[in-house]
């Protein structure tokens, strides 16, 4: 995910001091005798964390790391051009309308216990979200689902269910004879089985040590025996990095090429691979100034978003205006909205201001007699929003003369203000998560995520509540995924709406950002050539990366 990282010399000095312990603690990637480098461990981060605790229930909020290693979904996607891909399904294919979709699952897959992998599984996997609706917290829309024969696998929705096939790559598949016995939310589950690549090798709170499955069902691993998971914040991260004591990393880096990739160029690579989406600022569109288009777009209009990138400095391009991603999303976007990004308009955001009846005074807007402060809320966790922020509060005041206060919240309350729509600006990405689809994406301002400020809504915090986008998406999602061409003819009026209402501004691309020290293993992708994001928590992704993966030595 993104993360900022300090990058200044006694801040990084810290950081060795204070990961010398975190080292002591770990054990190194042994040797196999063959080198000073070889090794047949590949040594990870998946998240920052400063240990970690036993227990892997994939059902619990907050998922320890591994997981995604022990457990796979029916499908992929690949995020640099988003299409669905097989994993554990063969093929799918939706009748009667959309209102029935039918997977065909790949044979001969075994859980890890040697046990054969079947549609009762599979069954019994996608009805857990519909008898634990507390577990439902994606919104599963489908009402039933039939395992026919030990191979296909068939879903029913009460409507057309197209622009659900993208989630399931997020649905992964559990072993019925272990979970049918079990409490779903309290099952510490310490001994896992899946049908993933790896199988639980030893813990302790500084790393998880993973080992390659012999049997796996979709191929081998040449060059990687282990897995180790290490428990590390992000400077002790970097610290790992640098001293050759980790391959492998996904966090964003402020200054990595200065601060990691130039210190040693034939080994240290930091890759920036774009999704779909973007990250910038969303807007409440249901109390305060906010509400009128006029200050969106005056606040829009009044940003450079070239140089507030270059002060987040993490590598992500500028997006379009609709906040796609120009690269990733060029097949949907309309030929007027293609290629193009947002511009800094000074005397058009004084313009919009003015079009809307209001003023600055005191560095607060005004209007009918009324003074409006704005604030914007900053999820401090990540650094380069922080940066962006204060990029962001120095333009308006240029420009505008605007006083914009700057919130740095940490996690705990951003989260708590954020569904329940407490804000006037905040940081954030849209689509906040998704399946990399453009439904995905134009679901992150649906009025299906709609509710009143106050109570906790899944999706668009903003409140973002247009009849006509509404009925773009509603019109998409009776089209058949397969059916591009009449997708891109509804998408491009969908996308014209979220530029012109400007719910959001779109500072930057969305990105998977990632780290790597080729000094044990080589046949690391590139963003040029990947058909997958080498993402260390990615499952599929992740597995396909290990795979291609060979020894330096």
């Amino acid at each position: 995910m993104k993360r900022l990282m300090a990058v200044a010399a006694a801040v990084l000095a810290t950081a060795v001091l204070a990961t010398a312990g975190l080292l002591t603690g770990c054990s190194t990637a042994k040797s196999d005798g063959s080198g000073a480098k070889a090794t047949s461990t590949v040594r990870l981060t998946t998240h920052p964390t400063q240990a970690f605790q036993a227990g892997w229930n994939p059902f619990a909020a907050q998922l320890n790391a591994g997981v995604s290693f022990f457990y796979e979904p029916l499908m992929r996607v690949n995020a640099q051009n988003p299409s669905p891909q097989p994993w554990l399904a063969d093929s799918w294919k939706f009748s009667d309308g959309g209102k029935t979709l039918t997977f065909r699952l790949h044979p001969g897959v075994k859980w890890s216990d040697g046990k054969p992998l079947t549609a009762k599984d599979v069954k019994f996997s996608l009805e857990v979200p519909l008898e634990h609706p507390e577990l439902n917290l994606a919104g599963a829309p489908y009402t039933s689902v039939d395992a026919p024969d030990a191979n296909t696998v068939v879903v029913h929705y009460p409507k057309v269910g197209y622009s659900d096939l993208g989630s399931f790559k997020n649905r992964n598949i559990y072993p019925q004879h272990i979970w049918a016995a079990r409490n779903l939310k309290t099952d510490q589950n310490l001994k896992p089985v899946g049908s993933g690549p790896v199988t639980l090798d030893s813990f302790s709170p500084q790393q998880i040590t993973l080992k390659i499955r012999k049997d796996y069902w979709n191929g081998s691993f040449p060059a990687v025996k282990k897995v180790a998971i290490v428990a590390a914040q992000e400077s002790s991260t970097r610290s790992l990095l640098l001293k050759d004591k980790l391959d492998w990393s996904t966090m964003s880096w402020q200054g990595a090429e200065k601060n990691y990739v130039a210190l040693d160029p034939e080994h240290h690579k930091y890759q920036v691979y774009p999704l779909l989406g973007s990250e910038g600022v969303l807007f409440n569109m249901k109390k305060g100034p906010t509400t009128d288009v006029h200050v969106r777009q005056a606040l829009t209009k009044a940003v450079d978003v070239t140089k507030v990138l270059k002060v987040m400095g993490t590598g992500q391009p500028a997006v379009n205006p609709s906040g796609l991603n120009n690269q990733v999303g060029a097949a949907w976007l309309p030929a007027d909205l293609a290629g193009k990004t947002l511009e800094q308009d000074a005397a058009g955001a004084r313009a919009e201001l003015a079009a809307g009846g209001w003023s600055v005074r005191g560095g607060k807007l005004s209007k009918d007699g009324k003074s409006y402060p704005l604030t914007l809320n900053v999820y401090q966790p990540y650094a380069n929003w922080v940066d962006m922020g204060t990029a962001l509060k120095d333009q308006w005041k240029s420009v505008l003369s605007l006083d914009v206060t700057v919130n740095n919240m940490p996690e705990a309350t951003f989260t708590q203000k954020e569904p329940v729509g407490d804000f006037s600006m905040e940081t954030a990405f849209t689509p906040p998560s998704a399946d990399g689809s453009i439904f995905g994406a134009l679901n992150a301002f649906s009025s299906d995520y709609y509710t009143p400020l106050g109570k906790s809504a899944a999706s668009n915090f903003g409140r973002f509540n247009d009849p006509d986008y509404s009925a773009q998406i509603v019109k998409m999602a009776t089209v058949d995924p397969a059916d591009t061409a009449r997708l891109k003819k509804l998408a491009g009026p969908a996308l014209r709406i979220l530029a012109r209402q400007a719910p959001f501004i779109p500072i930057g691309g969305s990105a998977s950002f990632v780290d790597i020290n080729s000094s044990h293993f080589t046949g690391w992708p590139t963003p040029e050539t990947a058909r997958y994001t080498p993402y260390t928590s990615a499952g599929p992704d992740t597995t396909l990366t290990l795979q291609r993966l060979r020894s330096a030595s």
